[in-house]
């Protein structure tokens, strides 16, 4: 897997982005997962640490519950959307890997 993205590099524009919801990033070095609830915002790289499979489906939707917890949509383990803890289901004791970003200009960008 590619490094993260550079500081600067433009992921995503923020009202491209359900609230709350999540969508993957314009981003191809890297499968990013761009997701938001209110003016909490985070990134993700897309992959559950369960079996390596993205947290969102092939359409890009992202399934968000209650605007607190990313599902994976292929076996239902959760995330806490401010931390990529996970919180249940089959990915255990797993954290998801952080993309640090900021919103500037309605954007959401690499920081």
């Amino acid at each position: 897997m590619s490094d993260l993205p550079a500081p600067g590099t433009v992921l995503k524009a923020l009202d491209a982005i359900p609230d709350p919801g999540g969508a993957p990033a314009d981003h191809e070095a890297l499968p990013i997962l761009v997701v938001r609830a209110g003016d909490l915002v985070r990134a993700y790289v897309n992959v559950c640490p369960h079996q390596g499979r993205p947290l969102c489906l092939p359409s890009g939707r992202t399934l968000v519950s209650k605007g607190e917890f990313i599902v994976c949509p292929f076996h239902g383990a959760s995330f806490e959307v401010g931390t990529g803890k996970c919180v249940g289901g089959p990915a255990g004791n797993t954290t998801l890997k952080p993309v640090p970003v900021e919103v500037r200009d309605g954007q959401v960008i690499a920081a």
